[in-house]
């Protein structure tokens, strides 16, 4: 047995019982089991469990035996002090975080076969999970279906932004900047820049917009990094300013270890994003008002057109010099940016401020748009399907996310189609 299994049962809610006890005795509730996260750090991610009645939020580690957690020195790494809850097979040690406090262990038990499902469905179940009864979907009908799959998806981004109006006291421009970073680097750190946005407000970046060397100092500051970044030229400069600037708007950092730089290419690495997040900032005033009057998708892409301060041209770390290399905003960066920030925001500043015009332009840039590729677009390419937007496969990944992962085949549209098929109704994918 491995640990993916534990994780498997951990993320499906397949053990026994609907209550656990932990090693201690104090009675656990699963609320909810977490983000899977398959880079560095805890297994999952934004838990939340109830333990002796009080409601817990956090990471969630899974062994297979409780003195794992020394054996991969996570009784070392601040990465692992949000943990809440071990989750093991063999409860043989009880373990402490790096502050010294105990880490609560639980031991699900699950049916005896369920290891051979597992497998079964590990090994040979297919994606998109109903592929083997796709004779009973026509491909034109499929097509026909994407667009208000992808609508879907776009309302559900829009209620996302509702909730960040309301925590900015309906400011437009602290939402639109609070959402730009929450994607500004993709999964990895998408949780580390939004804390980041909010530590550091727009509306303080703002007052020193046209100096970058601020808002370098800035950005970096408040990310923590630049305390123990090393003592060159560049860096004495951004640390003087922070001391300057922190105490007059009474900044405070974030800790140094919620940015993540394992698995990630050093193009992508934190640092570099950071760099490249404080050149845009110096252009964000210029594009906001600018975006409603936008035609077209290659203008908004446009905006995104960005490069760091010189100091990053030879460097991907602080300290350490590396290669000349300009670095400057990739095409993908773009495209996710455009996707997952400006077409929803101008979506909801449409629908809000009444103006059709700009909900229909946003759902004509996704048209626009070059079609994304992941694991979820590749899947259903190899029964022999064809996208040419990111309307489509934004689509895609709505049936993913809120159909298939969560088996609600008896109200996705496709699934409805699949299950009439085998009544004899259906048409030919052929």
């Amino acid at each position: 047995m491995k640990e993916d299994f534990l994780q498997y049962i951990w993320a499906n809610f397949l053990y026994k019982s609907s209550e656990l006890t932990t090693h201690t005795g104090k009675k656990v509730r699963i609320l909810h089991p977490g983000e899977v996260n398959r880079n560095a750090g805890p297994d999952f991610f934004n838990a939340r469990v109830q333990m002796d009645g009080l409601v817990l939020a956090g990471n969630v580690e899974i062994h297979l035996k409780s003195s794992d957690w020394y054996r991969h020195g996570h009784h070392l790494n601040a990465a692992y002090d949000n943990v809440i809850l071990s989750v093991v097979r063999t409860d043989d040690a009880r373990v402490y975080n790096s502050q010294g406090r105990e880490v609560e262990c639980v031991v699900p038990e699950f049916a005896d076969d369920l290891y051979r499902e597992y497998v079964f469905l590990r090994d040979s179940r297919p994606q998109p999970e109903c592929a083997r009864r796709f004779k009973g979907v026509t491909k034109d009908w499929f097509y026909l279906i994407l667009p208000s799959l992808a609508v879907e998806r776009l309302e559900r981004k829009v209620e996302d932004i509702r909730q960040l109006l309301l925590q900015t006291g309906n400011d437009w421009e602290e939402c639109f900047y609070r959402l730009l970073c929450k994607y500004w680097a993709g999964n990895v750190n998408s949780e580390a820049f939004y804390q980041l946005a909010i530590r550091l407000p727009y509306k303080v970046l703002l007052k020193y917009a046209g100096q970058l060397s601020v808002i370098e100092a800035l950005i970096f500051g408040v990310s923590g990094l630049l305390e123990q970044a090393g003592d060159d030229e560049y860096v004495k400069m951004l640390k003087k300013e922070y001391v300057y600037y922190r105490a007059k708007h009474r900044l405070v950092e974030m800790p140094a270890q919620t940015w993540r730089f394992m698995r990630v290419r050093p193009g992508s690495f934190p640092t570099v994003r950071l760099a490249l997040l404080a050149a845009f900032i110096c252009r964000f005033r210029e594009i906001l008002p600018h975006l409603a009057d936008t035609d077209s998708v290659e203008k908004a892409t446009a905006f995104f057109d960005i490069g760091t301060s010189p100091y990053w041209d030879t460097h991907y770390l602080f300290q350490k010099e590396s290669a000349a290399c300009k670095k400057r905003m990739g095409k993908t960066l773009r495209q996710v940016l455009l996707i997952n920030a400006f077409v929803p925001f101008l979506f909801i500043y449409g629908r809000i401020q009444g103006n059709e015009r700009l909900t229909e332009k946003a759902v004509r840039w996704l048209e626009q748009t070059e079609p994304e590729n992941n694991h979820i677009i590749q899947a259903w390419k190899k029964y022999g399907f064809v996208f040419d937007s990111a309307l489509q496969t934004q689509a895609l990944i709505q049936l993913k996310k809120e159909y298939c992962d969560k088996h609600l085949c008896l109200k996705c549209r496709v699934g409805r189609e699949v299950l009439k098929s085998k009544s004899g109704r259906g048409l030919s994918l052929e």
